[in-house]
This record gives C-alpha cells, sequence and structure tokens, in this order.
C-alpha cells in the first residue's frame, strides 16, 4: 500500500498546526501556527494508522547543530 511522502501536513487532532510525517508514521514533531519558524516536540497521542493523502504544504525549516 502506497503511502504519502515525508513532508509537513495538517495535523489529524489540530489541522490549524503542522505535524511531520515521516513516509511511515507520525512523529512528535509540530509547527503551530502563530509561530511558524520554531519546530517542537510532543509525542503523538496515536499510532500510524492515520495517513495523510494528496495534501502538501511546503515549510522551511532551519535546524542548526552545535555538533
Amino acid at each position: 500500500m502506497p503511502t504519502a511522502p515525508a513532508d509537513w501536513y495538517p495535523d489529524p487532532q489540530q489541522p490549524s498546526r503542522l505535524r511531520y510525517w515521516d513516509g511511515a508514521g507520525w512523529t512528535g514533531y509540530l509547527v503551530e501556527p502563530e509561530r511558524p519558524g520554531v519546530v517542537r516536540y510532543e509525542r503523538p497521542p496515536w499510532g500510524a494508522a492515520y495517513v495523510p493523502g494528496g495534501i502538501n504544504v511546503p515549510l522551511s525549516v532551519a535546524v542548526i547543530s552545535a555538533f
């Protein structure tokens, strides 16, 4: 069964925010509409049963590492 590609999609629980789909399941990475440049982590309250389909929301996120 094909799944949606890894990308940011509307959160199934709160569609106003974005949650990252890694291509196999939802991650805990979220972006709130009030703070579009800030990515935070929150453990998803469900398993990978929900698969996004056909929604593509472009978002650029810069990650800076101190290593």
